[in-house]
C-alpha cells in the first residue's frame, strides 16, 4: 500500500498558479521550542516574510520575531525553482517514528489555485527528497533569519545603553539603589546570564551599526557601575 502511496506522489503534477504562501519548521521536543520562516504573498498584499525563533522554548531568551517586506519577483523566482526541484511530489509525505528526543520537519506551501503541498517527518530514515527539499527552504529564508536575529540584538543593546545610562547618572547624583532596582537588576541580568557576552561578540563580528551607541558594551564600565550601586 505504501509502495502504491509512493509512486501515485512521483506521478503527481506540479501545482497550478502561483505561489501564495511557503514555509519550514523545525520544534525541539519536550520544550525545545520552535523556529520557523514563512512567506506570505496574497494577491491582495504586499509579499512578506515572516521569522518566528525560539517559541515556546522554556530554556532561553524571549522569542525573536521579524517582518520583512519582499518583492513578487522574488516570490516567482522561488516559485519557479521549487517547481524546478519537484518539491511539490512530496506533497502528503509523512514520517513519525516512536521515539524520544530529537526534531521534527516540516515544508508547506500553498498555491493561488488551492492546491498545497504538505510533508512532515519526525524520526529516522528520511526521504533524500525531503531533506534537500527543507534545506533548499531553510537556505531560502536564511537572509531574514540573520536579519531577525541581528535586529534583536540592536534592540537589545540599544536597550541595556539607556539603562546604563541612567544608572551611571544616578550613581553620580547619589540616587539611591532602590529608585533604580529595576534598571540594576536588569543589567545584572545581562552580565550574568552570558547574553553580554554574545552581544559583545556580535560587536565584534561587525553586526552592529557603526555610530551606534553601545558604552555597555565596556565590560569594565558596566562592571564598575553594578559593583559601585551596591
Amino acid at each position: 500500500m505504501l509502495s502504491a502511496l509512493l509512486g501515485c506522489a512521483s506521478m503527481k503534477p506540479a501545482p497550478k498558479g502561483r505561489l501564495v504562501y511557503c514555509s519550514y519548521a523545525c520544534t525541539g521536543a519536550a520544550g525545545l521550542g520552535k523556529d520557523y520562516c514563512e512567506l506570505i504573498a496574497d494577491a491582495d498584499s504586499v509579499p512578506k516574510v515572516i521569522v518566528v525563533l525560539g517559541e515556546g522554548n522554556r530554556f532561553e531568551d524571549p522569542v525573536i520575531r521579524g517582518e520583512y517586506s519582499v518583492t513578487q519577483e522574488l516570490v516567482d523566482s522561488l516559485c519557479r525553482e521549487l517547481e524546478a526541484r519537484k518539491v511539490y511530489k512530496l506533497a502528503g509525505y509523512r514520517l513519525e517514528e516512536p521515539i524520544t528526543g530529537g526534531h521534527s520537519y516540516r515544508i508547506y506551501m500553498e498555491y493561488s489555485s488551492g492546491e498545497k503541498v504538505n510533508a512532515f517527518w519526525y524520526g529516522h530514515g528520511v526521504k533524500q527528497e525531503a531533506l534537500s527539499a527543507y534545506h533548499f527552504i531553510e537556505n531560502f529564508f536564511e537572509p531574514w533569519r540573520e536579519k531577525a536575529l541581528a535586529d534583536d540584538t540592536i534592540a537589545r543593546v540599544q536597550e541595556m545603553e539607556q539603562r546604563f545610562d541612567r544608572l551611571s547618572a544616578a550613581l553620580k547624583k547619589g540616587i539611591r539603589y532602590e529608585d533604580m532596582k529595576a534598571d540594576y537588576e536588569a543589567l545584572d541580568w545581562y552580565m550574568r546570564s552570558g547574553q553580554w557576552q554574545k552581544d559583545f561578540e556580535a560587536d565584534e563580528q561587525g553586526q552592529l551599526p557603526g555610530d551606534m551607541k553601545r558604552g555597555v558594551l565596556s565590560e569594565d564600565g558596566l562592571y564598575e557601575v553594578l559593583s559601585l550601586y551596591r
